[in-house]
């Protein structure tokens, strides 16, 4: 039986990928926050991944075949602005000091063992090329870009010195029923349905113009599966190589559920703390090592997404 590690098994990509790891049979612990969840593995012990010697216990202990570090710091641009240091704080040690603390292990405990980093298209900040590509210069201009940034640079050097079996996806905006309502997407058809129901008379939206590289999630966690069974490690963009923007969004939804949307979302550009980026990725290298390429539409993930929302306030009502 195959072991794997899931760091962050409580978001929205780890619930999906934990979902598709035991359909193939893996052995699993999955880490969060505030918990442990075990799926045949035998371990019981929790982790604190910024614990050095917790996650070389942990490692050395499961010895897993996979590792996938998916663990993130959140800031949606639509959020009230927190403390600057604190969000710098939170964000190096979660994406960069933690997340360097399961290389450390591999190398020390594991070495056969093969990680996935959760890279971020913030990585490429105000790109001056689109689509972008592995060969894309990093600009990010946010703290969640640089921290980000800095993660795929540890996984490059651990590669480059240490022989470890370190990939990073550079994962485009990608959605499900399973996303947070501080995301767009989620705010857009929770909103949607609050109309319908009248539960509120407007939907407040920061950009209705912002274009955004969206995917469905699933189809983005099979990705990095595939990319940890490649013969070789290295980088990968993840993403649909298309943009669509929040209007359009919105528009599919609405039409979808059957409301009439006009007049009653309100574009207000001050909820936005951050300025929009559009950006584009070219999945033209995973498709070309993997053969992965997406399998649900733009159009179909938002109706997913809406009918989901929906069917949770049909059961909470």
């Amino acid at each position: 039986m195959r072991r794997a590690i899931i760091v962050g098994h409580s978001g929205q990509d780890g619930r999906i990928l934990w979902d598709q790891l035991a359909a193939r049979g893996f052995s699993l612990v999955g880490i969060s926050r505030h918990e442990i969840r075990l799926h045949e593995s035998g371990w019981s012990e929790p982790v604190d991944i910024t614990d050095a010697v917790a996650v070389r216990q942990l490692v050395g202990g499961f010895r897993p075949d996979q590792i996938y570090y998916l663990a993130a710091h959140h800031h949606s641009s639509q959020q009230l602005t927190e403390d600057e240091g604190a969000i710098w704080l939170a964000s190096w040690t979660v994406h960069t000091q933690a997340f360097l603390h399961f290389l450390s292990a591999i190398r020390e405990c594991q070495p056969s063992a093969r990680i996935f980093y959760a890279g971020s298209s913030r990585v490429f900040g105000a790109a001056e090329v689109s689509p972008q590509d592995e060969n894309t210069p990093f600009r990010p201009g946010c703290v969640y870009g640089i921290t980000k940034a800095m993660g795929m640079m540890l996984a490059d050097y651990h590669r480059r010195n240490h022989g470890v079996f370190a990939s990073c996806g550079v994962l485009y905006n990608h959605e499900s029923p399973l996303r947070g309502r501080e995301f767009v997407s989620q705010r857009i058809v929770d909103g949607l349905i609050a109309l319908k129901l009248g539960r509120q008379e407007t939907l407040r939206i920061g950009n209705l113009n912002a274009r955004v590289d969206w995917g469905y999630a699933p189809d983005y966690t099979r990705a990095m599966q595939l990319v940890l069974e490649a013969d070789a490690p290295g980088d990968f963009v993840i993403a649909s190589c298309e943009t669509h923007s929040v209007r359009e969004m919105i528009e599919i939804a609405a039409e979808h559920l059957e409301i009439h949307w006009e007049g009653r979302v309100i574009e207000d550009t001050q909820i936005l703390q951050r300025r929009p980026q559009d950006l584009c990725g070219d999945p033209s290298r995973l498709h070309e090592v993997t053969g992965w390429q997406p399998a649900t539409s733009f159009r179909s993930m938002i109706q997913l997404m809406a009918d989901a929302a929906l069917a949770r306030e049909v059961r909470a009502s």
